[in-house]
C-alpha cells in the first residue's frame, strides 16, 4: 500500500479579525447553492498535543464575494443558519466519520 496517498493535507484559510490579527482555520466542508456558499471551519492546530487536547468547535459561516475576493460572515437569519448548519454538519460527520450533533427537528 502506498502511504503517500494516505497523507492528510488540510485546506487552511487565513482570516483577519476586526483587530487585524490573523487566525488560521481548517476548512472542513463547503456547501454551495445557486444563491450562496457556506463553509464549516474549525481553528487550525498543527501541534500534536494541541490536536489531541482540542475541542474542535465547528463554525458555520456564509461566503460573501466582493471585488473578486471571498469573505466570511456570520449567518444572521436563524432559519437559514439552521438549514445550512444541518447540511454542513452532516457532510462533516460523513467525511470524518464522527458524530458532532443531533439535527433540530
Amino acid at each position: 500500500m502506498d502511504n503517500e496517498n494516505n497523507l492528510y493535507e488540510p485546506d487552511i484559510l487565513s482570516v483577519t479579525d476586526e483587530d487585524g490579527n490573523e487566525i488560521l482555520f481548517e476548512l472542513l466542508e463547503r456547501y454551495e447553492t445557486d444563491d450562496a456558499a457556506y463553509v464549516a471551519i474549525t481553528e487550525y492546530r498543527d501541534d500534536a498535543e494541541e490536536i489531541v487536547d482540542a475541542d474542535y468547535e465547528v463554525i458555520i459561516l456564509k461566503v460573501i464575494e466582493q471585488d473578486g475576493d471571498e469573505y466570511l460572515e456570520e449567518i444572521e437569519d436563524e432559519m437559514e443558519y439552521e438549514q445550512v448548519s444541518d447540511i454542513l454538519m452532516g457532510m462533516v460527520e460523513q467525511k470524518y466519520d464522527v458524530d458532532y450533533f443531533e439535527p433540530e427537528q
